[in-house]
């Protein structure tokens, strides 16, 4: 199965693509520090012909996600979000991991398009209504790696303070762990 990696250059981008080709995926780097994650998500949904995984190139995939587990995990749902612990806020949340079947690519390439411009294009599609009439998505809260360790805490924090969720992140500690 092939885990696409979205990359914009993130340091852990290499541990990435080593725990992604770990745990048995076949990993397709889509690396553009001058292209957005909405056109990286149109060269995917273009590229995929098979259920794959999304993988953020600041996540580090631990060793209970592979291709056998992901699929037992799906069920009958099309898409399934996993969460990660995130370094940045100290807890667990959703983080840049992804499972989409080759039944959701039609909806998925009908519709980027019209998300080219969001901020966040892959959340604005998992909420269209063709996954949820009746529901074929879902958010898991099985915990499969690490997100943002060694992000470029700068860059994050102005991203944060424009979507306005500098309170859910403890850029404190980040720095101090990441000095160790």
């Amino acid at each position: 199965m092939k885990a696409y990696i979205t990359s914009v250059g993130e340091p852990t981008t290499d541990l990435c693509v080593y725990s992604v080709e770990r745990n048995g995926f076949e990993a397709v780097l889509i690396q553009d520090a001058n292209t957005t994650l909405a056109q990286k998500l149109k060269q995917i949904y273009e590229q995929a012909d098979d259920d794959f995984i999304r993988v953020d190139a600041d996540v580090v995939l631990n060793k209970t996600l592979n291709s056998k587990s992901v699929v037992y995990h799906q069920g009958d749902k099309v898409w399934t979000q996993f969460k990660t612990w995130d370094w940045l806020q100290q807890a667990v949340c959703h983080g840049g991991v992804q499972f989409i079947r080759k039944a959701a690519l039609p909806i998925l390439r009908k519709n980027i398009d019209t998300f080219m411009e969001a901020e966040r294009p892959e959340s604005q599609m998992f909420r269209l209504d063709e996954f949820h009439n009746p529901r074929k998505c879902e958010t898991s809260n099985w915990i499969v790696g690490l997100h943002a360790y060694k992000s470029d805490l700068e860059a994050v924090k102005l991203v944060k303070t424009r979507r306005k969720q500098l309170d859910n992140y403890d850029f404190e500690l980040a720095e101090r762990l990441n000095e160790l």
